[in-house]
């Protein structure tokens, strides 16, 4: 269903398992039918590849961000954003 290319780019998806606007059973869904049907590895949070889906489930937090998951999110894009070339 998608390209290489497509299933090439990193993913990170957090969300609140309290989040009364986008249920929490809409990313286990979502996160299925990526899985299954678009053939998206999802990423455990010792898996040290970055390419895939890495979801991550923050307790009790509603429709919001936490300090948690801004923490998780700037690791994340740490390990998938290219250094800068010291040598520029």
């Amino acid at each position: 269903m998608l390209s290489d290319h497509a299933r090439s780019i990193p993913i990170f998806w957090g969300h609140g398992t309290a989040d009364p606007l986008v249920k929490y059973k809409l990313c286990q869904d979502s996160v299925s039918f990526l899985k299954n049907e678009c053939g998206i590895k999802e990423l455990g949070d010792d898996d040290k590849d970055v390419v895939g889906i890495r979801c991550k489930t923050y307790q009790g937090m509603q429709h919001s961000a936490s300090p948690k998951e801004m923490e998780d999110l700037c690791s994340w894009l740490k390990s998938v954003v290219p250094k800068e070339d010291e040598h520029l």
